[in-house]
């Protein structure tokens, strides 16, 4: 049987699935095109993990490097990995969503199912003409008063038109 994308994850001796962010590709049409793309979408650790803190989590709980970089510490995080098995079909709602930038990349903020806000950042290159990889970097709750800096909005469909001829994405001011 061929491996996954992610490995199976071991938390606190429990095996912990990540089969539901395995790669997938989804159709969007862009702004101003007649054929709609294909987006190839893949998922950070950080979408299940935190940074690592001294203070709050166990040096034992450090995931191992084959999940993260090797100058980074990261451990699970339970509110994210629950939050992250919306992450597909979210996404495959991003082609009518105004999104916006940030000095990273862009974001899109949801609200969950409890009311709850969810920040999901990401970034877009173009792969050829007919597709766009995109990266999920991180996706995580938006605690009450805490806020995103971000520079301006655009509609999704737009910023995918700009990828593919080549541009960048400039958001407008806010």
């Amino acid at each position: 049987m061929p491996m996954g994308y992610w490995p199976l994850l071991i938390v606190s001796g429990n095996a912990t699935s990540l089969s539901h962010l395995e790669p997938f590709e989804f159709q969007c049409l862009p702004r101003g095109y007649v054929q709609p793309i294909v987006l190839n979408v893949r998922f950070n650790d950080h979408c299940f993990t935190t940074g690592f803190d001294p203070t709050k989590h166990d040096p034992l709980d450090i995931l191992p490097t084959l999940l993260v970089t090797k100058t980074e510490k990261r451990v699970f995080c339970p509110d994210r990995y629950n939050l992250s098995f919306q992450l597909p079909e979210l996404i495959k709602a991003f082609c009518g969503k105004r999104i916006a930038s940030t000095r990273d990349g862009n974001l899109v903020r949801v609200e969950s199912p409890d009311g709850q806000s969810y920040a999901i950042f990401f970034t877009m290159r173009k792969q050829s003409a007919t597709r766009v990889n995109l990266f999920v970097v991180s996706a995580y709750p938006i605690g009450p008063g805490k806020k995103v800096a971000y520079t301006g909005e655009m509609k999704f469909d737009i910023a995918l038109a700009k990828i593919l001829r080549g541009e960048k994405a400039k958001f407008p001011n806010r």
